[in-house]
């Protein structure tokens, strides 16, 4: 991953926000966004020491380190221990995203994500089994290919993704399924994290293979319950890999 190698002042452009009460982590957040867009920083590129950005900012550093974390959870910095915070996203989608899932990041928002996707998905899956077409079928199948010939956490979430609004599609209710979409980015970097965790995916395979058998014989209180255990279990690991406390 490339890194530019000055880090002279003038080559930052973070506005300086000040650490007052008033200020709240999504706003800090948003800030730190802002001046990574209108900064000459890039794609692999490093960002300032921790102790020089929160200068910058004028925050204090734990304060810092809650929304380097958020951004890290998002999936557009790379936190590397011992080494620094790298970007990892394009500028033009840096903005939408953060800016856009600015209101999910403090734990309690994030319990509350993790319920609503519980609800919804497993309402999604018993509808699936109601009113799937062949079609749908083949997409589930695809979908689970390619987990199976996944190589890397990166292309096991996308398939990951694709099952999950196939299973949307097939349950032809788009207002659950907007629902599901609204989440998409975010849903797709927490299958990184809990997928980068296992040794082997084995296990989450077979909760997808539970889910796309009750779907494919119509059975729908087997869609919805397999859809919660594997919700359950994906939402244990997620909460190890981000470190947030179980209530």
């Amino acid at each position: 991953m490339s890194q530019r190698a000055t880090t002279a002042d003038d080559t930052w452009q973070f506005t300086f926000v000040g650490d007052r009460r008033a200020l709240t982590l999504p706003d800090l957040v948003t800030a730190l966004v802002e001046g990574i867009a209108h900064s000459a920083i890039a794609p692999g590129d490093k960002l300032p020491p921790e102790r020089r950005l929160a200068e910058l900012l004028g925050v204090g550093r734990s304060a810092l380190r809650e929304a380097l974390k958020s951004l890290d959870l998002l999936g557009l910095i790379e936190i590397r221990q011992g080494d620094g915070t790298y970007l990892s996203a394009s500028h033009s989608s840096m903005l939408t995203r953060a800016v856009g899932w600015g209101v999910f990041l403090n734990a309690e928002h994030t319990r509350q994500l993790v319920d609503a996707r519980y609800f919804v998905e497993a309402g999604l899956a018993r509808l699936a089994a109601r009113n799937r077409k062949e079609r749908d079928l083949d997409l589930l199948e695809e979908s689970l290919a390619r987990m199976r010939a996944a190589t890397n956490s990166a292309d096991f979430a996308e398939a990951d993704t694709k099952f999950h609004f196939a299973i949307a599609q097939a349950a032809d209710n788009t207002v659950l399924a907007s629902v599901l979409e609204s989440t998409r980015t975010l849903l797709t970097q927490w299958v990184v994290r809990v997928a980068a965790g296992l040794k082997d995916q084995g296990a989450l395979i077979e909760q997808h293979q539970a889910i796309a058998n009750a779907i494919t014989e119509m059975d729908e209180e087997g869609a919805e319950t397999a859809m919660r255990v594997h919700i359950a279990e994906v939402t244990r690991r997620l909460y190890e890999e981000i470190e947030l406390p179980k209530r």
